[in-house]
C-alpha cells in the first residue's frame, strides 16, 4: 500500500480536447473487452489476420471521501489522494475483484461515502483511456444477423419447437440452418457456425426477449448450451430484468451477454431512431414498410402458418426467414451508426453504450477527464425540481399550410453563447468537449453533403453516422447538469439554461405573431406556424426564417424543421401532420399509442385525414361504420389484438392477465409480450385462441372513448355527442346515423 503525493489542480488547454473526447490511448481495433480472472481483462484486436487477443493488468478501483477505512482493509489496497478539493479525493485501488466486492458491502454496512463502477469493463476503459474501434468504420465490423422461426412463442410449452436458424453476415454470406435431425442438432449447427464466422456484433429484432430466450430453454431442454462467446462460452442471461430507454419510453427486457462479442437489438434501437414518432408500430415487417424499405421480392409469411409450411411449402418459409435477416440487416445500417461512432468516444462497449442512457455516457467522459488528469470528483447533488422548456398550446383546429422553425441545438448554443458550465468542473473539461463535438459535428455534416453530392453512399453513411453521434452527445450535455444521477449535475445551471431558452422561443414566437404569421404550438425549442401571406413556397420559407433568425442573440439559429400540407392540432403535444407526400404524421398518445387496437388506430387514422381535410361528417360517418363492424363481429382478430409487455408488477396488478397466463400454461418472463384480446365474459384470451367471442360492447365502449380524443374539436360536449354518440350492441343504428348533428363549431 502507498499514498501518493497530491498533485495541483490545473485548467485544460486548447490541445486537450481530442483526449477528454477519445480518450489518451489511441490503441486502434479493438473490438471487444472482457474481464480475465480477478485483476486483468482479456483485450480484443481486429487485424488483418483476424481477431489478436491479449491480457492486460486491470485492477478495480473506487472513489471515496475518507482514506482511514480503507488503509484498514487487510486486502492492503493502494491509496492515492486526488486534487482538487472535490469530496470524492481518494483513489482506492484493489488486488483483484474478490477484495473489491468484498470491501463494498463491508463500507456499505458501514455507510462510507464512495462512487463505483459497477462494470469491469467500463473500469478498464475509464482508468486506460481506450475506446473501442478506434481507426474503424461500421463497415470494419463483422456483423452477424440471426431470426428464427418457431411453433409456438412459449419455448417451455410443450408444442413449442424451434425449426429455423437465418443467418446473413456481412460479405454477402446467407444461411438457413433448419431442423433435419431434431433441435439438437440445429443448436449445435448454429453453435459451430457462429465460431466459424466469428463475428463482433450479433444483429436481431427482438433478441432480448424473444430469440436468444427461446433457444436458450430449447438447448437446455436438450441438454446443450449456446456456446458463443469467443473463448467457447456460453451465452449468460441477466436473471435480472434490465430496462432501455428511449426518450420517454422505459423498457424492460432481459439482457444477454455474449463473451468477445457485442448483442445488439434493432427492436431497441429503431424506437431510438424513431424520434418523431413517424412509426405506428415496432414490429420488423411495419417498421421495414413504413420506411419505404420493403422489398418487391420479398416473401411474406402469417404467422399462424409457419407450422403449415413447413410441412407442405417449406421452400417458401426459408425465403421467408432469410427475408428477415436481411431487414435486421438493413434496419441495423440504419439505425446503429449513432451508437457505433459513440463507441469511439465513450469509455464503454458497444452494448453498454447502445442500451445505456445518456448521461451515463456523459459522466464516464467527465470521470475519465478528471481521472486522467488525477483529479478528484465530486458526488452527485441530490434532485430537485427546476423550470422546463416552454411548451404552449396557443392554437386548436385543422390549419394549412403549416411550418416547423427550430432553433438548432437550444440548449448547447446556450451554454456556449453564456459560458453556462457544472459550477464544480474546475478542470474545466466540460465546455471545451461541448466545444469540440459541435464544431467536429458541423464538420462531419459538410462531409456527408459532400460525399453524398459525388455518389459515395458508404462514405456519406459513415460522415452521417458520425454527425449524428455527435449530436446524440451534444444534446445530452444539457441533460445532464439536471440528471440525478451525474458526479457534476448543477440544478441552478441547468435552471439558467432552461430560463433563457424560454426566453429565446417567446421571443421567436411575438416575432412570428409580428410579421403575420399565426403561431398554432411551441415545444421547447421549436414552433409550428402558419406562413404570413406572400410566403408560397419552401425557398420563401427558408428566407423568412433566416431573416427572423438575424434578430436573435449570436450563437443561437433558427432553421427550418419541415413543411406540410397541414396540422391537426388538438392539444398541448397531440396533433396531426399531413405530408406533401401524402404521409400522415400522429403526435401524442393519444393519437399513436400501440396498445391501441388495430382496429381503432385506423379510425383514428381516418378522422383525423376527414378533420384535416374539412370532412368532420365523413370522420363520423367512419364512426359509425366501425361500430357497425364491431357490433356484426366481422373484424379480422388482428384488429381487434391487444398486446402488452408482462412482469411480476403487471400480473399483480391485473388480475385477467394472471388468469390468462394460468390457463396458457405460461410463466411470465421480464419483457414477454402478450397478444391478446377480452371476450364476452370480460375475460382476456390469447389471439391465438380466437373464437368469434370477443366483447362487443368493450370495443364499442372503446370507438367512443376514442372518438373522444377529437372533443376539443367540438364547442361543447352536446355537439360532440350529437356527432359521436355512444353506441351499445343494442342501440338504434338506423335512429342514431340519421339523427341530426348539432352544427360544429371551433374548427372551421
Amino acid at each position: 500500500m502507498h499514498d501518493s503525493a497530491r498533485t495541483q489542480p490545473h485548467q485544460l488547454s486548447a490541445i486537450d480536447t481530442e483526449r477528454l473526447l477519445y480518450g489518451a490511448d489511441p490503441d486502434p481495433g479493438i473490438v471487444a473487452v472482457e474481464l480475465s480472472g480477478r485483476d486483468a481483462v482479456r483485450v480484443y484486436r481486429r487485424t488483418d489476420a483476424g481477431v489478436a487477443t491479449e491480457i492486460l493488468p486491470a485492477r478495480p478501483w473506487l472513489l471515496a471521501e475518507r482514506a482511514e477505512p480503507w488503509r484498514a482493509l487487510r486486502s492492503r489496497p493502494d491509496i492515492e489522494l486526488l486534487a482538487g478539493g472535490h469530496p470524492l479525493h481518494v483513489l482506492v485501488t484493489f488486488p483483484g475483484w474478490p477484495e473489491f466486492h468484498d470491501a463494498v458491502r463491508a463500507a456499505g454496512d458501514a455507510g462510507e461515502r464512495f462512487f463505483r463502477l459497477r462494470s469491469p469493463v467500463e473500469q478498464f476503459l475509464v482508468s486506460s483511456g481506450k475506446t473501442l474501434f478506434k481507426a474503424m468504420t461500421l463497415a470494419d465490423v463483422r456483423r452477424l444477423q440471426l431470426d428464427i422461426e418457431t411453433i409456438g412463442l412459449d419455448p417451455r410449452h410443450p408444442g413449442s419447437a424451434l425449426l429455423i436458424v437465418a443467418l446473413s453476415m456481412s460479405g454477402g454470406i446467407e444461411e438457413v440452418l433448419v431442423d433435419e435431425r431434431g433441435e439438437a442438432d440445429l443448436i449445435e449447427q448454429l453453435n459451430e457456425r457462429i465460431t466459424a464466422l466469428d463475428p463482433d456484433v450479433i444483429e436481431g429484432h427482438n433478441l432480448f426477449n424473444f430469440d436468444i430466450p427461446f433457444l436458450a430453454e430449447r438447448a437446455a431442454r436438450a441438454g446443450l448450451e449456446l456456446r458463443w462467446g469467443r473463448d467457447g462460452s456460453t451465452v449468460r442471461l441477466d436473471e435480472r430484468p434490465s430496462r432501455f430507454k428511449a426518450g420517454p419510453l422505459v423498457l424492460p427486457y432481459a439482457a444477454a451477454y455474449v463473451e468477445g462479442r457485442h448483442v445488439i437489438d434493432t427492436y431497441q434501437q429503431i424506437q431510438r431512431y424513431d424520434t418523431a414518432g413517424r412509426l405506428s408500430s415496432y414490429g420488423l415487417k411495419t417498421v421495414i414498410d413504413e420506411l419505404g424499405l420493403t422489398r418487391p421480392d420479398r416473401s411474406f409469411v402469417p404467422g399462424d402458418q409457419i407450422a403449415d409450411l413447413w410441412r407442405h411449402d417449406r421452400d417458401r418459409l426459408l425465403r421467408y426467414a432469410l427475408d428477415d435477416v436481411r431487414d435486421v440487416d438493413m434496419l441495423a445500417r440504419l439505425t446503429t451508426p449513432t451508437e457505433f461512432y459513440q463507441t469511439q468516444l465513450v469509455p464503454r462497449g458497444y452494448q453498454a453504450v447502445a442500451t445505456g442512457g445518456p448521461g451515463e455516457k456523459i459522466n464516464d467522459l467527465m470521470l475519465r477527464a478528471y481521472l486522467s488528469s488525477r483529479q478528484s470528483v465530486p458526488q452527485a447533488e441530490s434532485p430537485r425540481d427546476y423550470p422546463g422548456g416552454h411548451t404552449e398550446l396557443l392554437r386548436i383546429g385543422a390549419f394549412h399550410p403549416v411550418v416547423k422553425c427550430d432553433v438548432e441545438s437550444l440548449y448547447p448554443s446556450i451554454m456556449l453563447g453564456e459560458g453556462i458550465t457544472s459550477r464544480r468542473d474546475v478542470l474545466g473539461a466540460f465546455l471545451p468537449m461541448l466545444s469540440e463535438l459541435t464544431r467536429r459535428r458541423l464538420d462531419a455534416k459538410e462531409l456527408s453533403r459532400e460525399m453524398g453530392r459525388d455518389g459515395l453512399v458508404e462514405q456519406q453513411a459513415m460522415w452521417e453516422g458520425i454527425q449524428g453521434s455527435f449530436k446524440v452527445l451534444i444534446n445530452s450535455f444539457y441533460g445532464y447538469l439536471g440528471y440525478r444521477g451525474a458526479l457534476f449535475n448543477d440544478f441552478d445551471a441547468a435552471t439558467r439554461v432552461t430560463l433563457s431558452g424560454q426566453r429565446i422561443i417567446k421571443d421567436v414566437v411575438a416575432r412570428l405573431d409580428a410579421t403575420g404569421a399565426l403561431p398554432i404550438e411551441v415545444d421547447t425549442d421549436g414552433v409550428y406556424f402558419v406562413p404570413p401571406p406572400g410566403i408560397a413556397d419552401e425557398v420563401a420559407e427558408h428566407a423568412y426564417i433566416d431573416d427572423l433568425s438575424a434578430a436573435l442573440p449570436a450563437g443561437i439559429r433558427l432553421a427550418h424543421d419541415g413543411r406540410y400540407v397541414g396540422m391537426l392540432s388538438l392539444r398541448l403535444k397531440t396533433y396531426a401532420l399531413h405530408g406533401y407526400d401524402g404521409s400522415l404524421i400522429l403526435k401524442g398518445s393519444a393519437l399513436r399509442s400501440r396498445r391501441v387496437e388495430p382496429c381503432l388506430r385506423s379510425f383514428i387514422q381516418q378522422a383525423a385525414r376527414h378533420f384535416l381535410d374539412d370532412h368532420p361528417e365523413a370522420a363520423r360517418t367512419a364512426y359509425f361504420a366501425l361500430a357497425e363492424r364491431i357490433r356484426a363481429r366481422v373484424l379480422a382478430p388482428e384488429d381487434i389484438v391487444q398486446w402488452g409487455m408482462v412482469n411480476e408488477q403487471t400480473i399483480a396488478k391485473f388480475p385477467r392477465l394472471r388468469r390468462l397466463l394460468e390457463r396458457a400454461g405460461r410463466a411470465a418472463q421480464p419483457g414477454d409480450r402478450l397478444e391478446h384480446y377480452e371476450r364476452q365474459d370480460g375475460e382476456l384470451a390469447l389471439i391465438t385462441d380466437y373464437q368469434n367471442d370477443e366483447n362487443s360492447a368493450y370495443l364499442l365502449r372503446r370507438l367512443h372513448d376514442v372518438a373522444a380524443r377529437f372533443r376539443d374539436l367540438y364547442a361543447d360536449d352536446a355537439a360532440f355527442a350529437a356527432a359521436f354518440p355512444p353506441i351499445t350492441p343494442r342501440t338504434d343504428m338506423l335512429a342514431a346515423q340519421t339523427q341530426e348533428p348539432a352544427r360544429q363549431l371551433g374548427l372551421f
